[in-house]
């Protein structure tokens, strides 16, 4: 999937910004810090593919590099921008953030523009690999390709003795041109968008123990994928498409597409996890659960999982474990006699369908400070399809500066 915005125009205002006449800046106050990941993989198999990667070694899929630059703007305002250029866009750059921050309080921020949101432990650097111990994050509960969005957002962080309490509150929108869904196959991208939705996220910390809940609302997803609309044209007329069947009139047509369009959705997503680290070993789970409160071609989903670790001198030897069930969310297949049609409609609204475990281990060796050398093995274990089975063998170096 590629989420790529022209950086040209903002290349453009900033250099009509500098040629207006402005009180004088210190550039010392400006931050500029970043972080990468260089990745291989590969699987073990010739017909094998697994997160973008196949039998043939890459070191681009999963390589990415970014660069923030953060400055005060007087005593409360700060302006913070991040580019990122990922491996699997051809490194194309793209704001993963640009927003606007001010100080409230001493526990308050408040934001504007593009940011993350929050329905991850990790959502505020799952793209930093030095931020954590895998390659990447278990996909299936990070399973959302994108993790920014623009609108607002309300940070509140304090402490009541010896817990730090940090919750957050954003209000934030979506539009991606050319969005594929997760788990889907054959499916042209197509536009996706999400109205303003309600994110928020608790989290607090108490000595070795972090313990996190998170809740989002979408109010309106939508989803024009062209399939929608050629899948429509085959019910009507079944025998264009060389099937032996009767087709259906409009009305039926228009009430089992009713189900099958992702238009204007509810869509409800909770999440939690807790983890354990008293420095010499840890033990983190995670847990999420998507549901459409309408019936159409996305799948409810349901994931989680559990990842435990020993560290010894600078190295972290870690396991994890992983489950995912996507359930279809509408049925309206049932309610076609017609064993070709049926078919059809159940192939719709069964793509994101998935059943399936995940087994990793691996290793992170902290070269020094801000570079770590990590190697995994990973093996997907599919129950509703065997070919879709695979193992991957992944080596990367994460850095920070």
């Amino acid at each position: 999937m590629s989420t790529r915005r022209n950086i040209l125009p903002g290349i453009a205002l900033c250099g009509v910004a500098l040629s207006l006449p402005v009180a004088a800046y210190d550039v010392e106050q400006i931050s500029i810090n970043g972080f990468g990941s260089i990745v291989a993989g590969q699987t073990l198999d010739s017909d094998e593919t697994l997160y973008g990667n196949d039998n043939d070694l890459s070191f681009q899929n999963e390589s990415r590099f970014a660069l923030q630059v953060a400055a005060p703007i007087g005593e409360k305002f700060s302006a913070t921008a991040q580019i990122m250029a990922r491996g699997a866009d051809d490194f194309d750059p793209d704001f993963e953030w640009a927003y606007l921050s001010y100080q409230a309080t001493d526990s308050l921020i408040v934001m504007a523009g593009r940011q993350r949101f929050n329905l991850y432990k990790y959502s505020d650097y799952v793209d930093v690999g030095y931020a954590y111990h895998w390659i990447r994050p278990p996909q299936g509960v990070y399973s959302l390709p994108f993790s920014s969005g623009n609108g607002l957002g309300f940070l509140y962080n304090t402490a009541l003795g010896d817990i730090d309490f940090n919750f957050t509150y954003k209000f934030i929108g979506e539009e991606i041109s050319d969005y594929v869904p997760s788990g889907t196959t054959g499916i042209e991208p197509a536009n996706f968008k999400t109205t303003m939705s309600h994110l928020v996220n608790f989290d607090f910390t108490w000595n070795d123990l972090n313990f996190g809940a998170n809740y989002g609302l979408v109010p309106e997803l939508s989803y024009e994928a062209q399939a929608f609309d050629s899948l429509a044209a085959v019910l009507q007329n079944p025998a264009a498409a060389g099937l032996p069947s009767t087709g259906l009139t409009a009305a039926e047509t228009e009430a089992v597409m009713s189900e099958v369009r992702a238009d204007e959705e509810t869509v409800n997503f909770f999440g939690t996890y807790i983890g354990y680290d008293p420095g010499a070993w840890f033990v983190l789970a995670e847990y999420t659960y998507y549901e459409f409160d309408d019936a159409n071609a996305f799948s409810d989903q349901e994931s989680l999982y559990v990842s435990a670790g020993v560290r010894i001198n600078q190295f972290t030897v870690h396991a994890t474990y992983g489950m995912d069930d996507n359930d279809p969310s509408s049925d309206v297949y049932k309610t076609l006699a017609d064993p070709y049609l049926q078919a059809l409609v159940k192939g719709a609204v069964s793509q994101q369908e998935e059943d399936s475990e995940t087994y990793s281990l691996g290793v992170r060796w902290e070269v020094e400070s801000g570079i770590a050398l990590k190697a995994d093995y990973t093996t997907y274990d599919d129950d509703l399809d065997d070919a879709a089975d695979a193992d991957l063998i992944s080596a990367g170096i994460d850095f920070v500066f």
